[in-house]
């Protein structure tokens, strides 16, 4: 299938269409991925490396930590901290979800 025209991508308007990433507020997106990622970033404001957290290979100060049910895993960046900044700089760059999670 070829890529729809950027108004058809707006409106959701292509049958079959599925975008490459959901936004954390649409419609389309599971209150379980929701709940996962809202999981994700308060556990990570508390530390920023969690106990699950694995680090990413070649890449220093990466780190990939599974969400919440299992539902899949983020990939995240923990920055310098700035002096009187409100914690560490947590850049977080991708979000994979699992399609074989059950959705309740």
């Amino acid at each position: 299938m070829t890529s729809p025209a950027p108004a058809e991508r707006k409106t959701g308007t292509v049958p079959g269409f599925r975008p490459p990433c959901l936004v954390l507020l649409g419609p389309a997106l599971s209150a379980s991925v929701f709940s996962a990622v809202a999981n994700l970033l308060a556990e990570l404001r508390a530390t920023p490396v969690p106990p699950l957290a694995q680090p990413v290979p070649g890449r220093p100060g990466w780190y990939s930590a599974p969400l919440a049910r299992d539902i899949g895993i983020a990939e995240y960046h923990v920055g310098e901290t700035e002096p009187g900044s409100d914690g560490p700089a947590i850049y977080v760059a991708r979000i994979v979800i699992s399609d074989d999670w059950p959705d309740f």
